[in-house]
């Protein structure tokens, strides 16, 4: 079954945080004194706490990080063919480049990974990612312009037709096999590698992955919990849709691959 882009947009706006946090909270208001709307607002009133605090967001990390990274000192050792990028949105209108686009605050790490990895290998870089709204520049030409600019590397191949991660897989697939590329490096955040080999696996690309950007630190038992860890953060409850999207993301693609 496929769903339209603006469909999904508004699916995730009422069923993950805080969308389906302020539905619930609502939902407790309207039901009054009743028990039934004193426990709801009661569970929203957690759910906001908990996806808000460090602690929270650790939790849940570690539940769809589940790949681990590639040490430096393996790098070398990899048999692969490129370094492939799982791109994701870019920065519109800047005025301090003149207005162009840029890279976004999650298309820049995996890009500078990339470029590190690349320094390191001589692999050459191949960039997937479009736009599904339409209204800017598809982020993998952008990257790419970025790297030729600030970088001087030249992409080995850009992938700008696809919507999203599923599709980066499949269309960038037919690329690798025009190239007779066999093998690949994935770079992708850490939340987002599960879902992202998902993809790869269903569209017969193989992969090696070099996740990076971990939300979560490996725990240690010698270092006590802080005070902070369990106080509401800015930023924390944003991290905590993103962890929440990849779980759904999981589901649902994980249906579609059984599926077909």
């Amino acid at each position: 079954m496929e769903v339209d882009i603006a469909t999904r947009g508004a699916l995730k706006l009422a069923l993950l945080p805080p969308g389906i946090l302020l539905v619930l909270m609502l939902a407790g208001w309207m039901l009054g004194r009743r028990l039934i709307g004193r426990l709801t607002l009661l569970v929203a009133i957690a759910g906001f706490y908990a996806l808000s605090t460090p602690a929270g967001v650790d939790w849940l990390a570690q539940r769809v990080e589940t790949v681990a990274a590639v040490a430096p000192s393996q790098v070398d050792t990899i048999d692969v063919d490129a370094i492939w990028v799982l791109l994701a949105g870019i920065r519109d209108d800047n005025p301090e480049h003149g207005g162009a686009p840029w890279p976004g605050a999650y298309s820049m790490p995996r890009l500078d990974y990339a470029l590190r990895l690349h320094r390191q290998t001589g692999l050459p870089i191949a960039l997937s990612g479009g736009n599904p709204e339409g209204d800017t520049p598809p982020v993998a030409e952008v990257a790419a312009q970025w790297l030729r600019q600030q970088a001087a590397v030249e992409p080995l191949l850009v992938e700008s037709a696809s919507r999203d991660t599923w599709e980066n897989a499949r269309e960038s697939a037919r690329q690798f096999n025009a190239r007779g590329i066999e093998r690949v490096l994935l770079v992708t955040h850490a939340f987002h590698m599960p879902r992202a080999m998902l993809s790869a696996r269903s569209a017969a690309v193989a992969v090696t992955p070099a996740p990076c950007c971990f939300m979560h630190t490996p725990a240690d038992p010698a270092k006590p919990s802080a005070i902070s860890d369990y106080l509401p953060s800015p930023g924390k409850l944003g991290q905590s849709y993103l962890i929440l999207h990849e779980l759904a993301g999981q589901v649902w693609y994980g249906y579609r691959h059984g599926a077909g």
